[in-house]
């Protein structure tokens, strides 16, 4: 049974020429809104943000909204949220709504945080006995405590995020709807947000998510929504609807980041190396577990990277790493041959140095990677490449946290349990 349904939902803007120099102008203006427009279609000074969205979500269900920004996502929810109202279409909603949509959103800037408690509880229907026996827990799990009493005006976006979180995780509605703002708060909270939209998911609440962190989205939802131009491109399962976002919108857009293209068909900041006078980087390639040469590869697949080099020098002790990190610049692995590869005295003037890996355990998202050739123990590389190379990793093997875990679980047979609780009694 449907708890939500959007019936050919489109929601219109105005764009307002604003500045008109004279009354003639203005008057132009105003006869030009009078003119009829094609049917169906926007005015000159009219856009859709979203746009003949049908949609039915089941009791109980957890969906996902991706897209890229200005999508449409954040006005969907504020539809649901009835913040605004259609231009087109009926929006059906079987209970109560709360929402975490903007940072402040529901609150009274000039009430406490206990008082804005209570009042949005009100607003929810619920009775003041109701929310005072949830009143501790919603503050405890805000971690608040100190700024209860605090008019909410003073609070940092942080803070109101905590509070608003928590309010809205714990009055128990019919419809949870929760945007990217959780962004704002530390890695810490992020954490305890996403497991407790995990117990709401398990109690059967249902539950809308806007967010950019995939590897969320794909644990966390029960179906995925892809929004473009303020309309829906695909409606499935997480993996199938992530996989459909990064081909249409990411990968096929390199032109847009204001990338460059080398011979070898990566992408590439620029082909000027920082050092690479004793020595340098020629380019680096990844190839996929057929050995064809690839720049997007599936969680878990089979991963083999070439750092293709030549030296002006001798070099002695050589030191070849790769490092990835995420289109926000967070480093997500550091692979080096100072620990992991085989020790390398000497190196021909021109050669290749290969790294491999069986299972490649990076989740989905866009990485990029810096190339460093160095010697063991020096502070100066001898070459630099940063950021010049993009990995596109799709989803593939499920992955349970940060980053994807090759692992094999059994059941021991009786005979070895018993032979390995003989042997940790040894250690009681």
């Amino acid at each position: 049974m449907s708890i939500v349904v959007l019936d050919k939902v489109s929601k219109k803007y105005r764009l307002s020429r604003l500045g008109s120099k004279s009354i003639r102008e203005e008057l132009g203006r105003m006869m030009n809104n009078l003119k009829p427009s094609s049917r169906g279609q926007a005015g000159s000074d009219e856009f859709y943000a979203v746009k003949e969205v049908d949609l039915a979500v089941k009791r109980g269900e957890t969906i996902g909204f991706i897209g890229p920004n200005g999508s449409g996502k954040s006005t969907l929810l504020k539809l649901l949220a009835r913040i605004i109202y259609p231009s087109e279409g009926k929006i059906m909603v079987g209970g109560s709504v709360a929402s975490l949509i903007e940072v402040g959103a529901g609150f009274h800037p000039e009430l406490t945080g206990r008082e804005n408690i209570f009042l949005y509880g009100s607003i929810m229907g619920m009775k003041k006995a109701e929310v005072a026996k949830k009143f501790d827990r919603i503050v405890e799990f805000s971690e608040m405590e100190k700024f209860i009493d605090t008019p909410v005006k003073r609070y940092s976006s942080g803070m109101y995020v905590r509070l608003g979180f928590a309010v809205a995780a714990h009055i128990n509605p019919a419809v949870l709807l929760v945007d990217e703002v959780l962004a704002v708060g530390d890695a810490n909270f992020q954490s305890k947000c996403q497991q407790r939209i995990e117990q709401l998911r398990r109690g059967g609440m249902t539950i809308a998510f806007v967010s950019h962190d995939m590897p969320a989205v794909e644990r966390l939802c029960d179906r995925v929504v892809f929004i473009s131009k303020g309309q829906i491109k695909a409606v499935g399962k997480p993996q199938d609807v992530i996989s459909i976002y990064y081909n249409e919108v990411l990968f096929a857009k390199k032109s847009s980041t204001g990338l460059a293209q080398n011979n070898t068909g990566l992408a590439i900041e620029s082909q000027t190396s920082l050092y690479g006078q004793n020595a340098e980087i020629l380019s680096v390639k990844f190839f996929n577990g057929d050995g064809q040469e690839t720049d997007t590869i599936s969680t878990g697949d089979k991963l083999t990277a070439r750092i293709h080099y030549r030296t002006y020098t001798q070099i002695e002790d050589p030191v070849f790493e790769l490092l990835f990190y995420s289109p926000d610049d967070r480093l997500y692995t550091h692979l080096t041959t100072a620990i992991n590869g085989t020790n390398i005295d000497s190196l021909p003037d021109e050669g290749i140095v290969e790294f491999d890996c069986s299972e490649f355990g990076l989740t989905p998202g866009i990485y990029k990677t810096d190339a460093i050739f160095s010697q063991r123990g020096s502070v100066a590389p001898y070459d630099l490449k940063p950021r010049q190379y993009i990995l596109k990793v799709l989803p593939g093997k499920s992955v349970r946290g940060m980053f994807y875990n090759p692992q094999q679980w059994r059941l021991l047979p009786p005979a070895e349990t018993i032979s390995v609780q003989s042997a940790d009694s040894n250690f009681g």
